[in-house]
């Protein structure tokens, strides 16, 4: 869909003192509901009688003079900033209080684990992430071959794979620098054996016949001209790595995410790839909740959204503040929905205490035989292994094996032979009712 793009601004020097006057309440940054609102939406809004090009270029300059420059510029050289919205700034104390190492620390401590328990929420960002790109997998069948480790069949599955490759690679690279070469890997483990022809996996774009069109299939954007990639892909990573002007972390990695997406360095891929870089940023800060924490998810859901967040900001002379708010949004959801899922396990261990005293069979079991059997019952229509356990417990296949059996003892567990012969633990019917 077209936005209504910002009118060239009427010069200051054509507007007599009776029109200023009638204005002057659009000199503002926010609207009066305080809204950073895009020209498509702010056109809309304006009262009848009043002049639509003289409120809205009171209300650009009030913005200009508030925006934060940062050194990064569009092909035509204008450079691009953002403004501190309080939406943008309470998203930013939200991701503070929950988000942080020692945050999650204290929630684990909370759930009484080692972060299996959250573990399965780590699927949600890869499997998302490709259904935006047009992956058409169902998001069970992709959680089952995520989880079993199954081959994938089909090149909707391979995006996925891929995806869960790229973000897995996010924890090995959080100590270097960020730099062409490093974009290049992102984009080559998360594009590879998918369809090389068509993603060319680590190389970036040579020709100018790359545009990103709308879905009505009008051209929306042109990015940089290939020539410049690698100088300006240089120039992006020399202000993620700069610690000249303090910007919080939040806002310096939805920055990197547009920029990403803005320049498209290749033929395709690009929006995983930036989305992956986003996390990479937020994990290298020390937010490290946020691999539990899935934004595709909610941009998956409101895809037209997700689009006109970057036309805004593209039409409007770099304005970030657009493409930042609307990720907060997104943000601030995503966290919350972590936040809740927190606090059903936590609810679901205290009823599963509950039922395990009343079952007369609590202190019969050690604290990880407890943990063990809140991870399992998370996920309870799961087969459960003892190599399974083991590595998701960070202990060894017969610590694991005595646990599963430890649990089956008391009836808590079902014990069943598996295709290959090998012994899986299944969730107990009596406990499954519970």
């Amino acid at each position: 869909m077209a936005i209504k793009k910002p009118p060239t601004h009427v010069p200051f020097s054509q507007l007599t003192g009776l029109s200023l006057d009638t204005h002057l309440k659009y000199n503002r940054v926010l609207d009066s509901k305080g809204r950073y609102l895009p020209y498509d939406e702010f056109c809309r809004r304006i009262a009848k009688g009043e002049n639509l090009a003289i409120a809205w270029l009171l209300t650009r300059h009030a913005r200009d003079a508030s925006l934060q420059r940062i050194e990064y510029y569009n092909e035509a050289g204008i450079q691009a900033g953002f403004t501190l919205t309080p939406t943008i700034s309470a998203v930013c104390e939200l991701a503070d209080k929950h988000t942080t190492r020692l945050a999650l620390k204290e929630t684990l401590t909370r759930l009484r684990g080692a972060g299996a328990e959250l573990s399965p929420l780590q699927f949600e960002e890869p499997i998302t992430s490709s259904q935006l790109e047009g992956a058409n997998t169902t998001t069970l069948v992709a959680r089952s071959m995520l989880a079993s480790g199954r081959v994938p069949r089909t090149e909707d599955e391979q995006m996925i794979a891929g995806n869960a490759r790229l973000m897995a690679e996010i924890s090995t690279t959080l100590r270097e620098p960020l730099s062409p070469s490093l974009i290049r890997k992102f984009h080559a483990t998360g594009m590879a054996d998918i369809n090389d022809e068509k993603y060319r996996p680590g190389e970036f774009r040579t020709t100018g016949d790359v545009v990103i069109a709308d879905y009505d299939g009008n051209v929306v954007h042109q990015p940089p001209a290939s020539a410049s990639l690698e100088t300006r892909l240089q120039k992006v990573s020399d202000w993620i790595n700069g610690q000249d002007d303090y910007i919080h972390p939040l806002v310096k990695a939805c920055i990197l995410h547009f920029m990403i997406a803005h320049e498209h360095p290749f033929r395709d891929g690009n929006g995983r790839t930036s989305r992956a870089l986003f996390y990479w940023y937020m994990l290298k800060s020390g937010y490290d909740a946020f691999q539990y924490v899935s934004i595709s998810q909610l941009l998956h859901a409101a895809p037209v959204q997700y689009a006109k967040s970057y036309q805004y900001t593209e039409t409007d002379a770099m304005d970030l503040t657009y493409f930042i708010e609307y990720q907060m949004s997104v943000i601030r959801r995503a966290i919350q929905r972590l936040l809740s899922h927190v606090d059903a396990m936590a609810s679901r261990a205290a009823r599963i205490d509950h039922f395990l005293f009343e079952k007369g069979v609590l202190a019969k079991l050690t604290s990880r035989q407890i943990m063990l059997l809140n991870i399992i019952l998370a996920a309870p229509a799961n087969d459960y292994s003892a190599a399974g356990v083991a590595q998701a417990l960070g202990v060894s296949d017969n610590t694991a094996r005595n646990d599963l059996r430890a649990l089956a003892r008391e009836n808590l567990l079902e014990k069943h032979a598996a295709n290959d012969q090998k012994t899986v633990y299944r969730v107990a019917r009596e406990l499954r009712n519970a």
